[in-house]
């Protein structure tokens, strides 16, 4: 059964509310946008998304990360992190002057913590004629994703049966299997696969983290994972993956269906994940009641250059 209620308000009571006290106009819909059915309303997409970001940040700052402001963008940095999640911007809300200046200092401070592009990902909460601006300040956009939306039900999670797939949470001896498996999904270099297992181990000790997986039962290996994080009453699901052996049977729906009560279990109200638009990802989710919620789209400028 979907979760969301159309016509109703999908954020979680307990989370934040900037718009409240809002006049929605009589007979519109409050919760999709009048020109996309299939997407929020850009008021309520823009509160979401900033609640999504928030937890993004804090998530990609495990354990060495930082979190601050440049210009007009909310950045976190994290030089023990390999993967995208730990360095990136976000929320460019301003004036086309402001956004550009930041875009412009983005990429100096990408390139002061020595990576090799600056990132950005735009959603509600980044001015919508960031396209015009990146395009004049030499950025390009890389990938169209939405963000989509579920609401955990404790009722539910309370008489679920167990999968006939069973999930662990991971231990150690895990980490280099799961990393083995998320660096050929992400397409990561070696040296950036060699330093997922020490990044992986932080979040073990993080209990806002979660990572759990799946046994291959022909060979000492995970088969899958699921790997994300939950803070302030929002979770994130923010990779999962099977084996292409192991994919087709029930594994990739276990897996995220124990990420959201684990992301339940850790307060979340809200679970959030990402996928790219009209893909394999998103139609997958949709099929485990998720809701596609808001655009996002991931902007990237290459600063090699800035480092000589």
């Amino acid at each position: 059964m979907n979760p969301f209620r159309r016509g109703g308000d999908i954020r979680p009571r307990g989370v934040e509310d900037e718009c409240a006290g809002r006049d929605d106009n009589a007979g519109v819909d409050p919760l999709h946008d009048p020109d996309d059915e299939e997407l929020l309303a850009p008021e309520q997409a823009r509160d979401l998304a900033a609640l999504v970001e928030r937890a993004q940040l804090a998530s990609g700052a495990v354990r060495e990360g930082r979190v601050g402001k440049v210009g007009v963008a909310d950045v976190v940095l994290n030089a023990g992190n390999p993967l995208a999640l730990g360095n990136r911007a976000c929320g460019l809300w301003g004036t086309s002057a402001e956004v550009a200046t930041t875009l412009f200092r983005l990429e100096s401070v990408f390139a002061e913590s020595g990576r090799p592009e600056a990132v950005v990902h735009a959603s509600p909460t980044t001015v919508a004629d960031i396209e015009g601006i990146a395009d004049d300040s030499g950025w390009h956009a890389v990938a169209e994703n939405v963000a989509l939306l579920y609401r955990p039900d404790p009722d539910a999670r309370e008489t679920e049966a167990i999968g006939t797939h069973p999930v662990r949470e991971a231990v150690q001896d895990d980490l280099p299997s799961v990393a083995e498996l998320l660096a050929d999904e992400l397409g990561l270099s070696s040296g950036a696969e060699r330093r997922l297992p020490r990044n992986l181990g932080q979040r073990l000790d993080d209990p806002r983290c979660f990572l759990h997986v799946l046994d291959d039962g022909e060979l000492e290996r995970v088969a899958g994972f699921v790997l994300g994080f939950a803070e302030s009453g929002m979770g994130l699901i923010e990779h999962i993956a099977v084996r292409p052996g192991r994919r087709n049977r029930g594994r990739g729906g276990e897996l995220l269906r124990v990420g959201v009560d684990a992301a339940a279990e850790r307060g979340a109200l809200l679970v959030a994940t990402h996928a790219e638009d009209g893909g394999s990802a998103q139609r997958f989710a949709e099929s485990c009641g998720f809701e596609t919620a808001y655009a996002v789209t991931a902007y990237t400028r290459r600063v090699d250059e800035l480092l000589e």
